[in-house]
Formats: structure tokens, C-alpha cells, sequence
């Protein structure tokens, strides 16, 4: 976990949600891009809307993530914050996605025209 307290970066944008399957979202995002801070790291946070359980966090370097082992048929919170040595952002907008129900696939087809 990367602790920063000091919030100097502005927030992540175009944060996107792109379910592949019943058990993974890819999430992907871009710099705000009006700073000259190089970001270090992204935490990634996501939690199920419902039962509301606790939030969890993945530590990343690229600007995406997939999100693996996740539930089928169920909606999830998303949202991105970036780090630097400097400091931290803000968080980003919150996206939701729900994972597709068990057995059911995203084309290839769906995929590469994204």
C-alpha cells in the first residue's frame, strides 16, 4: 500500500470499465495530463455494490488493471488514484460494471472493436 497524504496531482480521467467475462473487469484510465509530476504508481480500488463488502486495492505502474476472481453477475464500484513521490490525486470518478452471468462470453469480435 503506498501512503501519501499530501494530494498535489489532479485525479485520473476517462476511466473506463470493460467486462470480459463472469470474473474479470479490465479497467483502464489516462493521466489528467496537466501536471509535470511523474506518477510512480496507480491504486486501483473496487468493492461489489452489493452485499456491500470491503474495498479492495491493487497496486499497479501501467494506466490498466484486470480485475480477476470476481463474482459473477454482480456490480462493482470502481475507481483509480495515482501516486508520486510528491504526493498523491485525487480520487478518480467512480465507475460501475457488472460482471456477466456464469457461462455467458464477450465475442472477440466485441472485444477488438473497443
Amino acid at each position: 500500500m503506498l501512503w501519501c497524504t499530501d494530494i498535489t496531482l489532479p485525479a485520473v480521467v476517462n476511466v473506463q470499465a470493460t467486462v470480459l467475462s463472469s470474473s474479470s473487469i479490465l479497467v483502464t484510465w489516462r493521466d489528467a495530463g496537466d501536471n509535470d509530476t511523474d506518477v510512480i504508481a496507480y491504486s486501483v480500488h473496487f468493492y461489489p455494490t452489493f452485499p456491500r463488502q470491503q474495498e479492495i486495492q491493487r497496486v499497479v505502474t501501467t494506466a490498466n488493471e484486470t480485475l480477476t476472481n470476481l463474482r459473477p453477475d454482480t456490480e462493482y464500484v470502481i475507481y483509480v488514484t495515482a501516486y508520486a513521490y510528491e504526493g498523491k490525486s485525487e480520487r478518480s470518478q467512480r465507475v460501475t460494471a457488472r460482471t456477466l452471468t456464469k457461462g455467458d462470453y464477450v465475442s472477440p469480435s466485441t472485444l477488438s472493436s473497443m
